[in-house]
């Protein structure tokens, strides 16, 4: 398994799409369109590969100064449970702290925050409803 900093021009990039959109809005017959924010284009994204297919994806972005935010972080669901999810986050949090990160934030999905507490997440205020999705999340922190 191979962590590799994703270009959007990259072929890896699109199936990352994809994934992003089978995972999160297809379900909920949400366009396309939905899983696309003002940070897509200035993000730092990283795919977990494995002979040169997609496994794993996640998103860093800046959100101000020195104000990170990680986001759209998804595994192939049968490659769930193998410690994916916890590669990715830690090394965009890695990514985070080596570009002068203060503060790390996240929005989790509920069944995910035990991941995200290992790797020094704080659960911020109450759990809220997606605006986007209707799914349940709460606000994680890590600051440094």
């Amino acid at each position: 398994m191979e962590l590799i900093h994703l270009e959007r021009t990259d072929a890896l990039y699109k199936e990352a799409l994809d994934l992003r959109y089978d995972l999160f809005f297809r379900a909920l017959d949400l366009p396309r369109e939905s899983m696309f924010d003002g940070l897509e284009s200035s993000s730092f994204h990283i795919a977990a590969i494995e002979n040169d297919s997609l496994c794993a994806y996640g998103r860093l972005s800046e959100e101000s100064h020195r104000v990170f935010k990680i986001s759209q972080m998804v595994v192939l669901p049968n490659m769930q449970g193998q410690g994916l999810g916890t590669r990715v986050l830690t090394k965009l949090t890695h990514e985070a702290l080596a570009n002068g990160a203060k503060e790390i934030y996240l929005n989790a999905r509920l069944h995910a925050v035990s991941m995200y507490e290992k790797l020094g997440f704080k659960a911020s205020g109450q759990s809220y409803i997606a605006k986007i999705t209707g799914v349940p999340h709460i606000k994680m922190v890590r600051r440094v």
